[in-house]
Order: C-alpha cells, then structure tokens, then sequence
C-alpha cells in the first residue's frame, strides 16, 4: 500500500476515534463522574494531537492539488474548503480548551467556547464524511493494492 493510502486509512480511524471519544466526553460531563470525564478527555487529547499531525502530512502530500483548489471550484473542492475551514476552526477552539487550566469562568467543557468547539467536531465529523465519500473508490482501491 502506497504511503498516502496509509496516511488515509490512519486519518479515518483517528477521526472515528475522535468523533466517538468527543461525544463521550460531552456524555460523560452530564451523566458520569469527574475520573470517567478526566479519561476520556485524555483520550480525546492524544487522538485528536494524532489526528493533528496525520491531517498535516496529509496536507503536505496533496500540497499540488491545494495549490489549484482556488482555480477549479468543484463541488468536491468545496466539501475539502469546508472541511480545511472547520479543521482549523476545531484545531484552535480544542488548543483553547488545552490552555484552560482549573476550568477558570468561562473556560473548559460548559463554556461556551466548549460547546462551539462540540459542535464544530460534530459538522467536521459530517463534512469529514462527506469528503471520504466523495472518494471513496479511490481510496479503496488504493488500500486493496
């Protein structure tokens, strides 16, 4: 299997493990003690600096086709707009969350800043979908090899 398919297969299991630890993060906050909440944060944490890091190689290995996304506007282009867009919007929301230390007023997982980083991981989840969809036999060709 080609490094990019690699790098692909590893994006979409980090990002399943991401959506999944997040939403048991938002779970674990109403209905859970504060041990269980504390793990699946950290969990949540080392998932998501992977998918960080996955997501940049990513980028760096389709750098030619970013460099032409202005130029042709497909529709698939604009799902991969969006979903940079909302990468970086979750990216810098979930980094202000790291720096919140002691949950000080308005910081950490009730804040506000909490709830638009959950929903920012939810819609990245659903336009994540979206754009594996979109390449899907690609992709699965790719990893068959």
């Amino acid at each position: 299997m080609k490094p990019i398919f690699r790098t692909d297969l590893l994006l979409l299991i980090l990002l399943i493990l991401s959506l999944f630890t997040g939403v048991q993060i938002h779970y674990a906050s109403h209905f859970q003690t504060c041990e269980i909440l504390h793990n699946w944060s950290l969990l949540h944490t080392i998932a998501n600096i992977l998918l960080f890091v996955v997501a940049i190689t990513h980028i760096k290995q389709h750098w030619a086709w970013f460099k032409t996304i202005v130029s042709s506007l497909s529709r698939k282009s604009k799902v991969t707009i969006a979903l940079s867009v909302i990468f970086v919007m979750v990216s810098v929301t979930g980094i202000v969350l790291l720096t919140c230390v002691n949950g000080h007023k308005g910081c950490g997982g009730y804040s506000r800043i909490g709830l638009i980083h959950y929903w920012l991981g939810i819609l990245f989840g659903v336009v994540a979908f979206l754009h594996l969809i979109g390449r899907w036999k690609i992709l699965k060709k790719g990893v068959k090899r």
